[in-house]
């Protein structure tokens, strides 16, 4: 017997919902849910749903994994697929609980009002049995609850337990929200989660997950095998200047066969071994007025923000190279070949040595430099990872804080000054200062402090500067994050910083992916985390269009570039030099 979900494949090209005999297949909806779609007269947009004009979200739609993820270009029709799948599985499992989150409160609140609503008004099954909860944001379908949160608070990710997740917008979520939330369906049996939202930079949140999954992308039919990427082959695919077409068109860059309809593909993916089911789509395959090729092409000739194009047109990550702190390629060209990591223990130059650690959950990040002799370069001497799950880092066989290796450093290395991250575990940072009293300064980011720098045992510092809870406890410092980043990276730029071959030093240290113990070089794991640091305009006012640029991490924390940033400022107090406005 054909199967819903093989019939809603195989429905033809043109067909139109009045030519199907809705009746007919009312009963298949409950195991079908673009069936359901079909024939239980819900409207997408106060539009009756029609798969002909947007034909790559079939394949989607009649996607029944547990697990889903999409990386999307704007506007293609996800929110409300998102929507009408929670709601169709709330109403075909009576009892159960449902979540959406979406990154905002009045996101959540609009979303409520323009979408949710019309999409109940619009089905007669829901709506016979749809009604407010005893709470804002809860709506219940009969026996069935559906929740919406946004993910600013504790209570909204860590409440009512759940059994089916979705989660709109990710790019502008922490994913560590997102993993805490997704606790909430743990204990569910069936434990369902739909993560969708257009694009941001590269290995950040959306663009990591769809990596971690199959990675369907859609294909649009050609003369080559698996068809072409149209997002991916852009702009080389999108022909403008053909004297013998009035307007612009696709072509397949490497067979050449013309494409005049996008949306005649499928999906290929790219992981098929993924853990779960990832898609990706952009606007190119679209059927409206904002998706010609002509209207496309014009967007990317005449667009002053290319991000974004990418991002919403594209649906695919990007990064302004104007916008990197940092490079691998500045990085690279400050190894010195001739310059060793210094030994603990061994006769020192004459130098001004700093340490600055960034430190974790059970973790510390140090960085050691000093400044040559001649004062004009930064020398970085000491990379270190210590671990408190790391058995090398064990004392009589029991693990111990990495703060006790962080002592040990301080006496090995003769550091002059170490300015150490102040939380999250601020007791034993505070008595590692003690241990070093006047040498160790605990430092934190102070929100829209207008200087890079300001040090507490100065007697110019200003009461507001201090952070609440270390009063009385003056060796402390306060950072604009994003000046003082701005002046770390930028010592790279500027040639001011020169460093060993990372290769010459190696430790045993957990891998960032995997967990494994094994050895590493803690240079090469530095070089890979200053260039995550991308910069971005945060728009503050959108009437106005007023802001700040801030300092976004691009693929997970750089721990080391935290690190880095706070040995600099030190070593700038040990040259004794005006480059910071000192409070």
């Amino acid at each position: 017997m054909t199967s819903p979900n093989d019939l809603i494949r195989t429905l033809p090209k043109n067909f139109k919902p009045e030519d199907i005999k809705f009746d007919d297949l009312r009963h298949m909806s409950k195991d079908s849910f673009p069936m359901w779609c079909l024939t239980s007269g819900v409207q997408m947009d106060h539009k009756p749903i029609d798969f002909d004009k947007r034909r790559y979200l079939l394949p989607i739609y009649a996607d029944d994994g547990e697990h889903i993820v999409w990386q999307k270009a704007a506007q293609l029709g996800a929110t409300s697929y998102m929507l009408l799948r929670a709601l169709w599985w709330l109403l075909n499992h009576q009892g159960r609980k449902a979540g959406l989150y979406f990154p905002t409160k009045e996101g959540v609140e609009n979303l409520s009002s323009d979408r949710v609503t019309p999409l109940i008004d619009s089905c007669p099954d829901i709506k016979a049995i749809a009604r407010e909860g005893d709470k804002l944001g809860l709506r219940k379908i009969g026996t069935s609850s559906f929740y919406l949160y946004h993910l600013g608070g504790t209570a909204s990710k860590d409440s009512v337990p759940l059994d089916f997740l979705t989660f709109d917008e990710v790019r502008l979520c922490s994913l560590n929200d997102i993993y805490q939330a997704m606790e909430r369906i743990s204990g569910s049996e069936y434990g369902n989660r739909i993560l969708m939202s257009t694009c941001g930079h590269p290995d950040d949140t959306i663009n990591l997950l769809y990596q971690g999954g199959t990675q369907h992308v859609w294909h649009s039919k050609c003369g080559c095998p698996d068809g072409c990427d149209l997002a991916r082959a852009f702009p080389e695919c999108l022909v403008a200047d053909d004297p013998r077409s009035p307007t612009p068109y696709y072509r397949c860059p490497k067979c050449k066969y013309i494409l005049r309809d996008p949306q005649n593909g499928r999906y290929v993916p790219m992981n098929p071994g993924g853990g779960y089911t990832s898609y990706h789509v952009s606007q190119l395959v679209g059927k409206n007025k904002t998706t010609t090729p002509a209207y496309i092409w014009n967007m990317f000739k005449t667009t002053t923000n290319m991000q974004e194009f990418y991002n919403s047109k594209l649906g695919l990550p990007y990064i302004d190279e104007q916008n990197i702190g940092v490079t691998r390629g500045m990085l690279t060209s400050a190894v010195d070949e001739g310059l060793e990591w210094r030994k603990p223990n061994t006769k020192r130059e004459k130098t001004r040595t700093c340490m600055g650690i960034d430190q974790g959950g059970g973790y510390c990040y140090v960085v050691i430099a000093d400044i040559n002799p001649d004062g004009t370069k930064k020398r970085i001497r000491h990379l270190e990872i210590i671990e408190s799950n790391n058995p090398n880092y064990y004392k009589e066989g029991k693990p111990v804080s990495p703060f006790v290796r962080c002592a040990e450093l301080m006496t090995e290395f003769d550091v002059g000054l170490c300015v150490c991250d102040m939380m999250p575990n601020y007791n034993e940072a505070l008595a590692f200062a003690k241990q070093f009293l006047g040498r160790v300064f605990l430092a934190w980011y102070q929100k829209d402090a207008k200087d890079a720098v300001a040090w507490n045992d100065r007697a110019k510092t200003k009461q507001p500067l201090m952070k609440a809870g270390t009063l009385k406890f003056k060796y402390t410092v306060a950072l604009s994050r994003f000046n003082s980043m701005s002046f770390s990276l930028g010592e790279w730029k500027t040639g001011d910083v020169i460093i060993p071959p990372t290769h010459k030093l190696v430790q045993m240290c957990r891998d960032e992916k995997t967990n494994v113990l094994g050895p590493e070089s803690p240079g090469e794991r530095f070089f890979s985390m200053l260039p995550r640091l991308v910069k971005r305009f945060h728009v503050t006012n959108e009437d106005t269009g007023e802001g700040r640029w801030e300092w976004i991490f691009n693929g997970g924390d750089p721990h080391f570039a935290h690190a880095w940033n706070y040995c600099t400022v030190g070593l700038e107090r040990l040259r004794r030099s005006a480059i910071f406005a000192f409070a």
